[in-house]
């Protein structure tokens, strides 16, 4: 509370050394005397009013988070019951007396500003409020006005007029404001973060027709292929996704031995597993892939001798680009 206090008496609009402003004690009994400027209540002596050079006041900068409002009172002479209680946004700013104006800064936007005669004795501060947008860096002027019964009305006026009113009005010195600009600060939107420029990679594409030997070995007249001889299958499947376009032939063959119908069946049946497993183990599209059984028509070896049958019995797979077309 000491702090708020403290915040609050130093945001006073004019410093005392500028308004010459004076206190202090005096002898006497415990009495109350007005005495023009001054106000005098048992040892305890201020001055009520004093001038200021409003040109002086007017000419210092205000931020550009922050704006200032002078008010005016007109010179009515009514009794200290019609002082008008000036408040911005719920927080007293002064007790105006007539003749008299008072200075403060508030922040930008809408802000709620209200007079209303402390003979009501309700401390209502939002009484016969109106709303006003705000900008930064300006000042506004209100005049207000009070009946006799207390009834005020608060209006805005341009500069020209307030500076021919002000002529004849002496600055409110005894004030303690609550008014406290403790404005939030300007939003800076930051620049906009572009993100990085995507460098499409080309897709690799694969110049010519490539030929891997699976080294599948099946035994007589199976067609299952073992794990053991995975190893070429996973060679064969890496280089499919370095070239994502390709698509690959699966072709069996056999050795002379046997009908040519039967091995005609059993390469097929054979090469169908292989894409079996080319699908199903390594995720492989099935659209990718083709199986084509040769039977023994397509021997590169003597079926002659045992090492000749041995290299006609094979698994070839033929990778190529896939055609445009398709």
């Amino acid at each position: 509370m000491e702090n708020i206090l403290r915040k609050s008496i130093n945001i006073i609009v004019l410093p005392i050394m500028l308004l010459g402003m004076t206190a202090c004690s005096v002898t006497g009994n415990n009495s109350i005397d007005n005495d023009g400027d001054s106000r005098h209540v048992s040892k305890v002596a201020w001055n009520n009013q004093t001038d200021a050079d409003i040109n002086y006041i007017l000419d210092q900068n205000v931020s550009s988070d922050k704006t200032r409002l002078v008010f005016i009172r007109s010179n009515d002479r009514y009794s200290e019951q019609t002082s008008a209680n000036i408040a911005v946004n719920n927080r007293f700013q002064v007790s105006l007396h007539p003749g008299n104006y008072t200075v403060v800064e508030s922040c930008v936007g809408i802000n709620q500003l209200s007079a209303h005669a402390t003979g009501f004795k309700d401390n209502n501060l939002l009484a016969n409020k109106k709303e006003y947008e705000l900008v930064g860096g300006q000042t506004y002027f209100f005049y207000v006005n009070m009946t006799q019964t207390g009834q005020s009305t608060l209006e805005q006026i341009t500069t020209a007029s307030a500076l021919q009113l002000l002529e004849k009005r002496r600055y409110q010195s005894h004030q303690i404001s609550r008014v406290v600009p403790n404005c939030p600060l300007p939003i800076i939107a930051a620049p906009p973060i572009n993100p990085p420029a995507v460098i499409k990679t080309p897709t690799p594409v694969l110049s010519e027709r490539i030929s891997i030997d699976l080294e599948i070995l099946f035994e007589t007249d199976k067609s299952m292929v073992r794990p053991a001889y995975y190893a070429k299958t996973t060679e064969l499947v890496t280089f499919m996704k370095q070239y994502p376009n390709t698509v690959v032939t699966i072709e069996g063959h056999t050795d002379s031995r046997g009908q040519n119908d039967y091995n005609q069946a059993l390469s097929q049946r054979r090469v169908n597993a292989v894409k079996e497993i080319l699908v199903n183990e390594f995720g492989v599209a099935p659209n990718r892939i083709s199986a084509i059984g040769y039977g023994e028509s397509q021997p590169r070896a003597s079926n002659d001798i045992a090492a000749g049958r041995r290299l006609n019995r094979r698994v070839i797979a033929v990778v190529e680009e896939q055609p445009q077309n398709e």
